[in-house]
């Protein structure tokens, strides 16, 4: 049987949104030195990167241990 992966993309994008959102926040601070654009978007970067671990995780516990039924 093929593993369905298919429940793993959403996790995957999350966290590719929060990487994108952190390397953002860090560029502002570097090179324009703007804190309030860095205060804003870390914390929200944090929390993708948050949310699409654990996603990521149940999702991947889902995808091993295949349909229930």
């Amino acid at each position: 049987m093929k593993p369905r992966l298919r429940p793993l993309v959403w996790p995957v994008a999350l966290l590719g949104a929060g990487l994108s959102t952190g390397w953002l926040a860090d560029l502002a601070v570097g090179r324009w030195q703007d804190y309030g654009l860095y205060g804003l978007a870390r914390p929200v970067a944090d929390l993708l990167l948050i949310i699409g671990t654990v996603w990521l995780l149940v999702a991947v516990i889902g995808v091993v241990r295949g349909p229930r039924g």
